[in-house]
């Protein structure tokens, strides 16, 4: 559902090549619902978190395992009002929806019986959160001094038309937007507290890029302890990401490219210093680990298949 918007149509492009996965029917409109019982055994939402808050309950109910790409089941603590702007009428599937971020938080497979709700990581939330995870695991930083400065490309912004969005106001442009209200903050606060235990409360801002895509974290902080070495935090994401085959860990800045990671489903990480501090550069593209690519992953693994066919 929501084949029409970009990472809908990212989807259906690695659907179309997957091996066990086949096509069933691509929607937009709720009526369409009425066709899907029998047929379908898992549906994708790539739908504003409105309508996913509306679609989810009533596929669920259809036996359906639905993958969320939107941000309407990503928050369990912090409220949808503050943050997204609706009340959330759906509290009881709330609290039974999984968090699909690899391989941090790693799904079973379906089984008969109760249909199961995946909420896909927000992009933001996805770049940011494969770096501050180890940071936060390694014990090597300081949890309160986290500042995040991640910037993206317009296709972030999903396909709708809006004067900001036009090519005359972003062509040479780079500004930041949404600061201190970015939907994706409360995701990376929540996520950290569930992977690591540890409460944050990073400065996170989010600047938009005059690119169609891709995402570049910029992360700051400081050491645990005087003396620690940046040789020993890139060890310790190596150790993270030692059996991640699309993850690359280095020192060198070509670890920080984005055009390294865009149009792939890649995550590369920068691991550096600066003026004695650890700086950790992240860059992923926001359409595929971001968005489609992260979705299929977390179907693949709902349905038993190797968690990175159709995207190596």
């Amino acid at each position: 559902a929501g084949v029409s918007g970009y990472s809908g149509q990212e989807l259906e492009r690695l659907l179309k090549r997957h091996s066990h996965f086949k096509i069933e029917k691509l929607i937009g409109r709720e009526e369409s619902l009425s066709e899907l019982k029998g047929n379908i055994d898992l549906a994708f939402l790539c739908t504003p978190a409105e309508i996913s808050l509306e679609l989810a309950p009533k596929l669920m109910d259809l036996g359906i395992h639905v993958v969320d790409v939107s941000g309407a089941f990503r928050l369990k603590k912090f409220s949808y009002a503050d943050w997204y702007g609706f009340e959330h009428k759906e509290k009881e599937i709330l609290a039974k929806a999984e968090y699909g971020l690899y391989p941090w938080k790693k799904l079973k497979v379906a089984s008969a019986g109760e249909a199961r709700l995946v909420a896909n990581p927000g992009c933001f939330a996805t770049a940011v959160l494969m770096g501050i995870l180890p940071m936060l695991k390694s014990g090597l930083i300081r949890a309160e001094s986290l500042v995040i400065d991640a910037k993206s490309g317009t296709t972030g912004a999903g396909r709708k038309a809006e004067v900001k969005l036009l090519f005359s106001e972003i062509a040479g442009e780079f500004a930041p937007y949404r600061v201190g209200k970015h939907q994706h903050w409360p995701e990376i606060v929540e996520a950290a507290e569930s992977v690591t235990t540890q409460k944050i409360n990073p400065v996170f801002v989010t600047e938009l890029l005059p690119v169609l895509r891709g995402i570049s974290a910029a992360i700051y902080s400081d050491w645990s302890k005087s003396g620690t070495s940046v040789e020993a935090l890139k060890s310790a994401f190596q150790e993270f990401y030692q059996s991640e085959p699309d993850v690359s860990v280095g020192l060198e800045p070509s670890f920080s490219s984005m055009k390294s990671v865009v149009s792939s489903n890649r995550v590369h990480i920068q691991v550096t210093e600066a003026y004695g501090r650890p700086v950790v550069f992240v860059v992923i593209d926001n359409l595929l680990r971001g968005a489609a690519g992260q979705a299929l992953m977390n179907a693949n693994q709902l349905a038993a298949c190797p968690v990175h066919e159709g995207l190596l």
